[in-house]
């Protein structure tokens, strides 16, 4: 990441190409500490083709955790984690979800 003060003293923080895929990837990290606490699984196991039911051992009850994590950290975002069996599907979800007002 790439940092630098902007005038006026605020930090601005560059983690991709430009703007959308900064905030992507900020959304990505905090979506994998998310899921690594609903799951109880290590960050680092947490890659974009991670199954979240084979390799994390998502069962019904951490299905209903994540999705209520997911709420509350993304502002009421309503995701069903059993529908994307891949983190980078969930990431995509969440993402698509959460700019959906902004393409229209």
């Amino acid at each position: 990441p790439q940092t630098r003060l902007r005038p006026g003293g605020h930090m601005c923080m560059k983690m991709g190409k430009d703007e959308l895929e900064t905030v992507r990837n900020l959304m990505a990290m905090s979506l994998k500490a998310v899921v690594a606490d609903a799951l109880e699984a290590d960050l680092e196991e947490i890659v974009d083709e991670t199954r979240l039911c084979e390799d994390l051992g998502m069962d019904s009850a951490g299905a209903e955790r994540l999705r209520a994590l997911i709420a509350d950290i993304f502002d009421g975002l309503e995701v069903e984690p059993r529908q994307t069996p891949t983190f980078a599907a969930l990431l995509e979800r969440v993402v698509l979800r959460e700019f959906e007002g902004l393409a229209a």
